[in-house]
């Protein structure tokens, strides 16, 4: 399924992951099984999805932690765009590197 991250700074960070037809986002199954074979379907305003939805092609809106994010993220929307059958969506996010925290002795 070809995924596009729509990214948005805030205050969270979205997860999605994919098993076959079923995408889970921050925890919420939507099963595209039921858009027929070669339909689409409207986002709602409500969901997650942006545009058209189909069972081949969707649009998430991603928020991310922007306050962990490196300023000035990728433009390129190919930066965004993942081809994924099962599992977890790569993260396009360039964070800033965590704080290293040193010991006294």
């Amino acid at each position: 399924m070809k995924i596009i991250l729509s990214p948005v700074a805030s205050n969270k960070t979205t997860s999605v992951s994919v098993a076959g037809l079923v995408l889970a986002i921050d925890g919420t199954e939507y099963d595209l099984s039921i858009i027929p074979e070669g339909g689409q379907a409207g986002a709602s305003s409500d969901s997650p999805f942006i545009g058209t939805v189909t069972r081949d092609s969707v649009t998430i809106r991603y928020e991310y932690e922007s306050l962990k994010a490196e300023p000035g993220q990728s433009t390129d929307w190919a930066d965004y765009t993942f081809e994924v059958v099962d599992g977890e969506v790569p993260c396009p996010i360039r964070w800033k590197p965590e704080p290293v925290q040193e010991i006294e002795v």
